[in-house]
């Protein structure tokens, strides 16, 4: 059986409509086993200014404390030039319970397969520099970059997600990644999160698309990242 939980949503604190409290009481009316709050980076032009961060935090856990289902203090980390860099402070990032790295922006490049190539040395570099728990929104970066690269390179990565420990996320607003790459992950032991991407209480849980999706390449339950997570970061 597929677990149902929203590791993808936004507040007003970068880009969303609402606040951690409304989103995780929308959570909770959907049914949903957790969710993570995961606000853009500072990096990024909709991100959460630095100022905010602590401030940022705070809410997440007050929504928390209230909520009856776990409530995971998270980021959208944004990968910001060549080398791989991210926007998230090694101290800040001990302090969250769910980093996701993604790619927002790579320049004035046109050609797909530019864009393509970009996006692939950008994220093995920040993979293999820190430590993410999931991979946001794969290969989407205006439009599927996955068949502009060749399938022994797409291969590759997927074994480096293996052994770097990140989750795929099966994302619900871009429908991706395409149902071929995900059971490449899934035979590779990647495990996969789920995303709704919302940025209204309205489309928080709305991931049937993605659950759908999941269970059409025979994951379980076993292939989710949600137990991994939410054990890690629940008291004993």
């Amino acid at each position: 059986m597929v677990a149902k939980f929203d590791f993808h949503t936004h507040t007003y604190y970068s880009d969303g409509k609402s606040g951690p409290l409304e989103m995780v009481e929308a959570a909770e009316a959907r049914g949903l086993e957790a969710v993570a709050i995961t606000d853009h980076g500072p990096e990024l032009h909709v991100g959460v200014p630095p100022e905010k961060l602590d401030s940022m935090l705070r809410d997440i856990e007050m929504a928390r404390e209230q909520a009856g289902i776990p409530v995971l203090k998270g980021m959208e980390v944004n990968v910001i030039d060549q080398d791989g860099r991210v926007d998230l402070e090694p101290e800040l990032a001990k302090t969250l319970d769910l980093r996701i790295v993604s790619i927002h922006t790579l320049g004035e490049l046109v050609d797909p397969r530019e864009v393509a190539r970009e996006y692939l040395e950008r994220m093995k570099k920040a993979i293999t520099s820190r430590k993410f728990d999931v991979l946001g929104h794969p290969f989407h970066y205006h439009q599927n970059l996955l068949p502009y690269l060749p399938r022994q390179e797409i291969e590759n990565f997927v074994k480096l997600l293996a052994h770097s420990g990140v989750a795929v996320e099966v994302n619900v607003k871009y429908r991706g990644p395409d149902e071929e790459f995900l059971a490449l992950c899934l035979r590779e032991g990647v495990k996969f999160s789920v995303g709704s991407d919302a940025h209204s209480p309205a489309d928080v849980g709305k991931i049937d698309w993605a659950i759908s999706t999941l269970r059409k390449i025979g994951a379980r339950r076993e292939d989710l990242i949600l137990d991994d997570i939410v054990g890690s970061t629940t008291p004993p």
